[in-house]
């Protein structure tokens, strides 16, 4: 997410997809997380569409992504990431789930203990 030369830095609001009938939890990448987050974004493979799971209980990230006038909807679940700019669509594949974890541990301080234990063991 870069506009031509200038460089504007993104807030990511991050989400763990978790509960049915109650708000998820949110908290904000800083600066820095959401840098690299764009950046492993960028280095992903690209695949092709794949169906989300819609299961009770964890069912990986949404992270709204914002810099400047651009958008991104991105959905992180077992491995695939769903990129939605626009109309633009775009799955990528997160190989040993790495963006996934990384995701969980920049939220570890804005979750109390049990729900991140929940969550740790989705990747067991």
């Amino acid at each position: 997410m870069t506009r031509g030369s200038e460089s504007i830095a993104a807030r990511c609001e991050v989400e763990l997809d978790i509960f049915s009938g109650m708000p998820n939890p949110t908290w904000v990448l800083t600066n820095a997380e959401a840098d690299s987050l764009v950046k492993k974004l960028a280095g992903l493979s690209r695949t092709s569409a794949t169906e989300l799971s819609g299961n009770l209980g964890y069912r990986g990230f949404i992270v709204q992504c914002t810099q400047g006038a651009d958008a991104q909807l991105i959905r992180i679940q077992d491995g695939t990431v769903h990129i939605s700019e626009g109309a633009r669509n775009v799955y990528a594949h997160d190989k040993d789930r790495q963006i996934e974890r990384w995701l969980l541990n920049t939220g570890k301080p804005h979750l109390n203990n049990e729900l991140f234990e929940i969550a740790e063991r989705e990747f067991r």
